[in-house]
Protein backbone atom coordinates (compact mmCIF):
# COMPACT_ATOMS: atom_id res chain seq x y z
CA UNK A 1 0.00 0.00 0.00
CA UNK A 2 1.43 3.48 -0.96
CA UNK A 3 0.18 6.60 1.25
CA UNK A 4 0.06 10.05 -0.85
CA UNK A 5 2.09 12.27 1.32
CA UNK A 6 2.37 15.78 -0.41
CA UNK A 7 3.66 17.45 -4.25
CA UNK A 8 7.66 17.27 -2.84
CA UNK A 9 8.88 19.80 -6.13
CA UNK A 10 7.06 21.50 -9.35
CA UNK A 11 7.65 23.56 -12.46
CA UNK A 12 6.00 25.26 -14.63
CA UNK A 13 6.68 25.60 -18.43
CA UNK A 14 5.21 27.10 -21.58
CA UNK A 15 3.63 24.05 -23.64
CA UNK A 16 6.23 22.38 -25.61
CA UNK A 17 9.51 23.85 -23.31
CA UNK A 18 11.42 27.29 -23.08
CA UNK A 19 12.64 28.52 -19.81
CA UNK A 20 10.78 27.87 -16.13
CA UNK A 21 8.23 30.07 -15.42
CA UNK A 22 8.59 31.50 -11.63
CA UNK A 23 5.56 31.29 -10.26
CA UNK A 24 3.94 31.35 -6.68
CA UNK A 25 0.65 28.64 -6.48
CA UNK A 26 -0.66 26.94 -8.90
CA UNK A 27 -4.65 26.61 -8.79
CA UNK A 28 -5.93 23.99 -10.66
CA UNK A 29 -9.79 24.22 -12.15
CA UNK A 30 -12.46 22.47 -10.43
CA UNK A 31 -14.15 20.15 -12.47
CA UNK A 32 -17.91 19.93 -12.15
CA UNK A 33 -20.24 18.63 -14.22
CA UNK A 34 -23.18 20.01 -15.98
CA UNK A 35 -26.59 18.31 -14.92
CA UNK A 36 -29.65 18.77 -15.67
CA UNK A 37 -32.90 18.17 -13.74
CA UNK A 38 -35.16 15.25 -14.50
CA UNK A 39 -38.65 14.77 -12.89
CA UNK A 40 -42.08 13.77 -13.41
CA UNK A 41 -44.31 10.57 -13.22
CA UNK A 42 -42.70 7.39 -12.00
CA UNK A 43 -39.72 9.64 -10.14
CA UNK A 44 -40.06 10.68 -6.93
CA UNK A 45 -39.43 14.55 -6.63
CA UNK A 46 -35.81 15.62 -9.01
CA UNK A 47 -32.64 14.36 -10.10
CA UNK A 48 -30.26 16.01 -11.49
CA UNK A 49 -28.46 13.66 -14.10
CA UNK A 50 -25.11 14.84 -15.29
CA UNK A 51 -24.18 14.93 -18.67
CA UNK A 52 -21.16 12.81 -19.37
CA UNK A 53 -18.56 15.06 -21.31
CA UNK A 54 -20.17 18.61 -20.51
CA UNK A 55 -18.40 20.77 -17.30
CA UNK A 56 -19.28 24.14 -15.87
CA UNK A 57 -16.82 26.72 -16.60
CA UNK A 58 -13.08 25.58 -15.32
CA UNK A 59 -10.24 28.35 -14.36
CA UNK A 60 -6.60 28.06 -13.69
CA UNK A 61 -4.71 30.56 -11.02
CA UNK A 62 -1.76 31.43 -11.64
CA UNK A 63 0.22 33.52 -8.16
CA UNK A 64 2.96 35.13 -8.86
CA UNK A 65 5.36 36.52 -6.00
CA UNK A 66 5.80 39.93 -8.07
CA UNK A 67 4.38 41.43 -10.40
CA UNK A 68 6.28 39.27 -13.26
CA UNK A 69 6.42 40.26 -16.87
CA UNK A 70 5.60 36.71 -17.68
CA UNK A 71 1.99 37.89 -15.83
CA UNK A 72 0.96 39.86 -18.89
CA UNK A 73 1.20 36.87 -21.48
CA UNK A 74 -2.01 35.49 -19.69
CA UNK A 75 -4.02 38.74 -19.93
CA UNK A 76 -4.98 38.23 -23.60
CA UNK A 77 -7.63 35.87 -25.20
CA UNK A 78 -5.00 34.54 -27.55
CA UNK A 79 -4.54 30.69 -26.20
CA UNK A 80 -1.91 29.64 -24.39
CA UNK A 81 -0.48 26.75 -22.84
CA UNK A 82 1.30 25.71 -19.54
CA UNK A 83 3.40 22.38 -18.56
CA UNK A 84 3.01 22.09 -15.33
CA UNK A 85 5.35 18.84 -13.83
CA UNK A 86 5.91 17.69 -10.45
CA UNK A 87 6.53 14.84 -7.56
CA UNK A 88 4.46 13.59 -5.51
CA UNK A 89 6.18 11.59 -2.68
CA UNK A 90 4.31 8.67 -1.09
CA UNK A 91 4.90 6.63 1.75
CA UNK A 92 5.52 2.87 0.52
CA UNK A 93 4.53 0.56 3.59
CA UNK A 94 5.25 -2.82 1.63
CA UNK A 95 8.64 -1.64 1.15
CA UNK A 96 9.18 1.16 4.36
CA UNK A 97 10.85 3.57 2.09
CA UNK A 98 9.75 6.92 0.71
CA UNK A 99 8.85 6.68 -3.46
CA UNK A 100 8.13 9.28 -5.63
CA UNK A 101 5.42 9.47 -8.95
CA UNK A 102 5.57 12.07 -11.67
CA UNK A 103 2.41 14.41 -12.57
CA UNK A 104 2.49 16.58 -15.50
CA UNK A 105 -0.16 18.97 -16.47
CA UNK A 106 -0.85 20.67 -19.73
CA UNK A 107 -3.43 23.18 -19.70
CA UNK A 108 -4.45 25.74 -22.98
CA UNK A 109 -6.54 28.58 -21.80
CA UNK A 110 -7.44 32.20 -22.25
CA UNK A 111 -6.50 34.71 -19.90
CA UNK A 112 -9.40 36.15 -17.91
CA UNK A 113 -7.91 38.82 -16.10
CA UNK A 114 -4.91 39.60 -13.64
CA UNK A 115 -4.92 41.35 -10.21
CA UNK A 116 -1.97 42.88 -10.01
CA UNK A 117 -2.22 42.32 -6.08
CA UNK A 118 -0.88 44.70 -3.83
CA UNK A 119 2.36 46.68 -3.09
CA UNK A 120 3.67 46.12 0.34
CA UNK A 121 7.48 46.82 1.45
CA UNK A 122 9.21 43.09 2.30
CA UNK A 123 6.16 41.33 1.05
CA UNK A 124 4.89 39.58 -1.70
CA UNK A 125 2.35 41.08 -4.15
CA UNK A 126 -0.14 38.34 -4.25
CA UNK A 127 -0.42 38.82 -8.24
CA UNK A 128 -2.86 36.44 -9.65
CA UNK A 129 -3.35 35.63 -13.48
CA UNK A 130 -6.87 33.74 -14.10
CA UNK A 131 -7.07 31.31 -17.57
CA UNK A 132 -10.15 30.05 -18.35
CA UNK A 133 -9.22 26.24 -19.23
CA UNK A 134 -10.28 24.54 -22.74
CA UNK A 135 -7.79 21.65 -22.75
CA UNK A 136 -6.43 19.88 -19.93
CA UNK A 137 -4.31 16.61 -19.66
CA UNK A 138 -2.87 14.95 -16.72
CA UNK A 139 -0.58 12.07 -16.47
CA UNK A 140 0.41 9.96 -13.50
CA UNK A 141 3.89 8.18 -14.17
CA UNK A 142 3.36 9.12 -17.77
CA UNK A 143 0.32 7.44 -18.68
CA UNK A 144 -2.77 9.42 -19.16
CA UNK A 145 -5.36 9.72 -16.76
CA UNK A 146 -7.56 12.62 -17.52
CA UNK A 147 -7.94 14.46 -20.88
CA UNK A 148 -10.39 17.08 -21.67
CA UNK A 149 -11.05 19.25 -24.83
CA UNK A 150 -13.98 21.34 -24.60
CA UNK A 151 -13.89 22.48 -28.58
CA UNK A 152 -13.29 19.08 -30.05
CA UNK A 153 -15.38 16.59 -27.98
CA UNK A 154 -12.87 14.98 -25.89
CA UNK A 155 -13.12 13.82 -22.43
CA UNK A 156 -11.39 10.44 -21.35
CA UNK A 157 -10.83 9.51 -17.41
CA UNK A 158 -8.67 6.44 -17.07
CA UNK A 159 -8.97 5.65 -20.54
CA UNK A 160 -12.55 5.46 -20.86
CA UNK A 161 -13.66 8.13 -23.58
CA UNK A 162 -17.23 9.27 -22.40
CA UNK A 163 -17.71 11.12 -25.44
CA UNK A 164 -17.07 8.54 -28.36
CA UNK A 165 -20.10 7.57 -29.32
CA UNK A 166 -21.24 11.25 -29.91
CA UNK A 167 -18.34 11.77 -31.58
CA UNK A 168 -19.06 9.25 -33.97
CA UNK A 169 -22.11 10.66 -34.45
CA UNK A 170 -21.83 13.56 -34.87
CA UNK A 171 -19.01 13.00 -37.54
CA UNK A 172 -16.16 13.72 -35.77
CA UNK A 173 -14.08 10.75 -35.38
Amino acid sequence: MKLGIKLSGMAVYPEGGGDEIATGDVTLPSMTLMTDSLTGAGILGTANIPTPGHYDSMELQIAWRTIDKEAFDFVSSKTKGLEIRGSFSEWDNTRSEMVYRSIKIVVRGMGKGVDLGTLVQNAATGTTNTIEVIYIKIFIDGKAALEFDRFNYISRINGQDDLADIRKHLGKA
